[in-house]
C-alpha cells in the first residue's frame, strides 16, 4: 500500500543534538510478523541515493540501507548487537543497543516509535531517537 511516511530523528552526544525530520512517500506491505515499511532517503538526510527499509515484528526492527550507503541495523529492545555499517572509506563495525521499542503500526498506519544508541570502539554513545508516522496516501 502506498504510504506518507513522517520521520523525526534526533541524534545526541556531548551534550549536543541535531535534529533531521523528513516527510516522504513510500511503501507498506504486511509481513508474517509484522510490516515492512521501504522509502527513498533524500539530500535533506544526506543520503540520496539510498533506500532505507524497516521490517518491524514482534521481536523488534531490522533497518537496512542499501545503495550509496550500505547498513543493517538490528534493534531488540534490551539487546545489544554488533552491526556492520559500508562507507566509501570501508566498513566499520557499529555496537547498537536499543532501549526502547513501541510499535503501533496496523493495517492502515500508525506510528513506530524506537531509542537506541550507538557506539563505535570505546567512543561516547551517540543516543539516537527515531519516530515514524506512517498514513495511507489518499491514491491507495
Amino acid at each position: 500500500m502506498d504510504v506518507l511516511i513522517s520521520i523525526t530523528g534526533v541524534q545526541s552526544a556531548g551534550g549536543e543534538s541535531d535534529t533531521v525530520e523528513l516527510t516522504t512517500e513510500g511503501l507498506m506491505e504486511p509481513l508474517d510478523d509484522g510490516w515492512r515499511l521501504r522509502y527513498e532517503e533524500s539530500e535533506a538526510t544526506g543520503m540520496a541515493g539510498v533506500t532505507t527499509e524497516l521490517r518491524v515484528g514482534r521481536s523488534g526492527v531490522v533497518l537496512e540501507r542499501t545503495g550509496a550507503v550500505s547498513s543493517l541495523l538490528v534493534l531488540e529492545k534490551g539487546k545489544r548487537h554488533l552491526c556492520r555499517y559500508e562507507t566509501g572509506y570501508g566498513p566499520l563495525m557499529l555496537g547498537i543497543y536499543t532501549k526502547e521499542i513501541d510499535n503501533r503500526l496496523k493495517d492502515d498506519g500508525g506510528e513506530l516509535h524506537f531509542h537506541y544508541t550507538m557506539d563505535v570502539g570505546q567512543g561516547e554513545p551517540y543516543l539516537h531517537d527515531v519516530r515514524l508516522t506512517v498514513r495511507q496516501t489518499a491514491s491507495a
